[in-house]
């Protein structure tokens, strides 16, 4: 899938003026926008970086630039900033958002067709802020950064945390680890800050819930709010949830010198065109897209083995007789969460070495909290020896291209198909 996009659309020449930069001692031209005189026709706000009140009590404003701004839009916001332009980068207007939720409240599965999502934001753009978008050159939209993703599907929740720190070990050719992925628990992360690619592997699940658990926190100042309720019914809705909880989401960020690289087109359209031809000739560009970017760890994966105990029953039984309600009404799960881990120390550690490296009341304590969900004392003393799952983790990281959203995955359309139709859709 498409899971996020970035574009650039140029001022048309009129507005573009070609100067000698301020602050470079060569005195090399670039290309420019009046800021100040752009924004007087669009209605954008200014902010600037350098502010001076003189004696007299005159205003020196400096440095003028545009912050992002968000624009609301059918169900996400999208991202908008006008750059002036400078010496090595030519005056345009940044539009970034996620086409999947612009288009159905949700990313944890979406479309594969650019036309669909590049569509979307430029629609947006056209509808929010439309006195701006007659200011660009709209037919030479350039694409930036594009994400694409693609999941593994396992058996549950605790299977793709055992991926995650699996993958936290591996390394291949050009592919390099991040520094922060001791950071994140359901995170891996590889070639942050590149100026190529940059590879991404994370539980969907938790970054679903913690949307949710936000918009519904939101929600109560604004009970009103229509747009926000539907997006909490259609993050709340239990056949999303449990497809998120065992996906492994593998994301690949694609910068433009990629794209380049690999002989992509640049210009929007050009690129909406080649991904038309390719799939007339039964080729899926994003898909290989995403098999270049990930070919490293995914070769590096072939010769690795990971142990795999599963034993979800625990988990549910634990999760059914430890939970508290907290404050605000919903469920916490930390206690039940703190005894799973006791009882993951005793399968990886032994019986006897986590008795005798932990406090004994405390050991005492959550070994009778698991007697008293129905295990018995020489289960948990014979925990170890039932470790013993040890398989590749290629079998594991399955990747079904053919598989990756549900049966009941409806394409979905525009959000402005009923509105008049856009004038760069005529021209394309």
């Amino acid at each position: 899938m498409i899971d996020l996009l970035l574009l650039r659309i140029p001022f048309k020449n009129k507005f573009v003026l070609q100067t000698k930069s301020h602050d470079d001692v060569g005195g090399r031209y670039g290309q420019y926008v009046d800021l100040m005189e752009i924004c007087k026709l669009s209605g954008c706000a200014l902010g600037a970086r350098t502010v001076e009140f003189c004696i007299d009590g005159d205003l020196q404003v400096r440095d003028l630039n545009h912050p992002f701004e968000s624009l609301p839009s059918s169900f996400a916001s999208l991202a908008v900033k006008i750059h002036a332009g400078s010496i090595t980068m030519k005056p345009c207007v940044e539009i970034k958002a996620s086409p999947a939720k612009l288009l159905q409240g949700h990313n944890v599965f979406g479309s594969e067709n650019l036309e669909l999502c590049a569509t979307e934001l430029l629609s947006g753009l056209a509808y929010g802020m439309p006195k701006l978008f007659d200011l660009l050159d709209i037919s030479n939209t350039n694409l930036d950064w594009i994400d694409v993703t693609y999941s593994a599907h396992v058996d549950n929740e605790l299977i793709a945390q055992q991926v995650i720190d699996s993958l936290k070990n591996v390394t291949n050719g050009q592919t390099k680890k991040s520094r922060y992925n001791r950071e994140y628990q359901t995170t891996v992360e590889w070639n942050t800050g590149s100026q190529l690619k940059s590879l991404k592997v994370y539980l969907k699940f938790y970054e679903v819930i913690n949307q949710l658990s936000e918009l519904e926190k939101l929600s109560l100042s604004k009970p009103q709010d229509h747009l926000l309720q539907r997006k909490i019914k259609i993050l709340s809705n239990p056949e999303l949830i449990n497809w998120a909880k065992k996906c492994v989401r593998f994301e690949a960020r694609l910068k433009h010198s990629y794209l380049e690289k690999h002989n992509i087109p640049r210009n929007l359209f050009k690129f909406i065109k080649y991904q038309q031809d390719k799939q007339n000739n039964g080729i899926n560009i994003i898909k290989e897209l995403w098999q270049t970017a990930f070919n490293d760890i995914l070769t590096a994966v072939k010769g690795a083995e990971m142990n795999i105990y599963d034993d979800k029953r625990i988990r549910t039984l634990l999760n059914d007789s430890y939970f508290t309600i907290t404050r605000t009404g919903k469920i916490s799960y930390s206690k039940a969460n703190r005894i799973y881990a006791f009882y993951r120390s005793l399968l990886n550690d032994g019986y006897q070495f986590v008795k005798n490296s932990m406090n004994r009341m405390s050991f005492y304590r959550y070994e009778n909290d698991l007697l008293s969900i129905g295990l018995s004392k020489m289960q948990l003393q014979n925990l170890q020896q039932q470790k013993n799952n040890v398989i590749p983790l290629c079998r594991v990281i399955n990747i079904d291209f053919s598989h990756q959203r549900p049966d009941w995955y409806v394409e979905p359309t525009s959000f402005y198909d009923d509105m008049k139709n856009l004038e760069y859709l005529k021209a394309v």
